[in-house]
């Protein structure tokens, strides 16, 4: 399987994160060594997360473990903006990001 890669970023510090779903581990690419840190530690642990279901009132509480598959990685994604302050830019190409905002 494709690896998985999205853009993150802390104010005009931009790196991207990639998750490789064979192996089951990531890695985080930032120049802000805090910021990224941060984040890897916050991606390397289990959470207890409301997950909805069927519907807006369906949520149940779940442990996820984010390296277990590329969903549950995504689904930890979505928390780490609060944990950490670092922003998952989901539509900003990581293209972008690996060559230091430059296309190509």
């Amino acid at each position: 399987m494709d690896k998985f890669r999205v853009t993150i970023h802390v104010g005009n510090d931009y790196g991207y994160i990639e998750y490789d779903p064979d192996e089951k581990n990531f890695s985080v690419v930032l120049a802000n060594e805090e910021k990224r840190q941060q984040a890897i530690e916050f991606l390397s642990r289990e959470h207890n997360i409301h997950v909805p279901h069927s519907s807006l009132r369906d949520f149940t509480e779940e442990k996820i473990d984010p390296l277990a598959s590329l969903e549950n990685f995504k689904i930890v994604l979505t928390r780490l903006w609060v944990a950490t302050s670092v922003f998952v830019d989901w539509s900003y190409p990581h293209i972008y990001a690996q060559n230091d905002g430059v296309c190509g």
